[in-house]
């Protein structure tokens, strides 16, 4: 990625979608799904905390569910279960923040939690 691709705070580039898989043990039960950031428990924020071996710096990466950043701790309906394989989409992007760019590789981990109702 070129620097001029994220000049300012604030702005984003190379979005990607990707799918999650989870294995449903059951058929037919509500199922509520949560994010959090592996690196920054307490984040709400959609923006994952650098993991470990990041050396990037200024950039961030930015979770997005329905091209929405997602609010780390915000559970939400992921309706009915179907016994067996399902893929659950999300996106990401890079995220440039106040900080100085720094080159390097960028890294982040977030925790998916489903709970069955």
């Amino acid at each position: 990625m070129l620097a001029n691709e994220l000049a300012a705070s604030g702005s984003n580039a190379k979005e990607s979608s990707f799918d999650v898989a989870m294995n449903c043990p059951m058929d037919n039960i509500d199922v509520q799904l949560s994010l959090a950031d592996a690196n920054d428990p307490g984040s709400s924020n959609g923006q994952l905390a650098p993991a470990p071996g990041a050396t990037a710096g200024g950039v961030q990466v930015q979770l997005l569910r329905g091209g929405q950043p997602v609010q780390f701790g915000q559970a939400w309906s992921h309706g009915g279960s179907s016994k067996g394989q399902q893929a659950i989409p999300f996106s990401a992007r890079y995220l440039r923040t106040p900080d100085p760019l720094v080159p390097g590789s960028v890294k982040g981990e977030a925790v998916l939690t489903a709970n069955y109702r």
